[in-house]
Formats: C-alpha cells, structure tokens, sequence
C-alpha cells in the first residue's frame, strides 16, 4: 500500500511540476536530433531508407529513427523521417518530409511536424 501511494505521488509530482515540462522538451530534443542525424545520411546517400528503424543516442536520451524512402501516398523522390525521441517516460514524436531530387541531388524539406 505505501509503495503504490509513494508510486503515485512521484508520478503527480513529475507530471504537474517543471521536470514533467522538462522531460518533454528533453524527449523533443532527442526527437529532433534523430530527425538530423537522418537528414545528413540522406544527404550523403540520396537512397537512403531504414523502414525498420535504428537508434540514435544524444545526451543519454534516445530516439527511434525511422526512414522511408518513396512512402505510400507520396509522389516518388519523397522520403519521410519519423523521429520519437524519449526521456524517461516521455515521448515526442516528429515528422519530415523530405524531397529528393534524383537528377540534382538537391534536398529541400517540404515540413516538419510533431504527431501523436
């Protein structure tokens, strides 16, 4: 009984104090540098898709990278960046949208945006 009632009060605590905010903006910094981190492969490597997904570390913070080149409902030469960035119970979520253009090379982001 007292470890459920400790339990609680430690989740109020963190959920309505400065370290829930915190956390988020720790779990959206980790979200954004896995959206980077894909950026610059995709950058070296116009082909550039890990569908599965990999982890990238910042700051002892972790986010899922996924990659998906030509995505179902975009025009070809599209990629999109899925980034969760996480931090101690706390997740973000971005989206990118990239496109690639195969004769030039060139990358422009088309948008970026957080999703559930």
């Amino acid at each position: 009984m007292e470890i459920s009632i400790a339990g609680i009060l430690i989740a109020f605590i963190l959920g309505n104090s400065g370290w829930g905010e915190r956390l988020s903006a720790q779990a959206l910094a980790a979200a954004k540098a896995g959206t980077e981190d894909a950026l610059l492969k995709i950058a070296v490597d116009k082909n550039f898709s890990v569908p599965g997904g990999y982890s990238f570390s910042v700051d002892n913070r972790v986010a899922e990278v996924i990659v998906i080149k030509d995505p179902a409902g975009y025009p070809s030469g599209v990629h999109q960046i899925i980034s969760s960035g996480k931090a101690l119970g706390r997740q973000r979520k971005l989206e990118t949208i990239l496109i690639v253009d195969g004769d030039t090379g060139k990358v422009d982001l088309k948008s970026t945006r957080e999703i559930e």
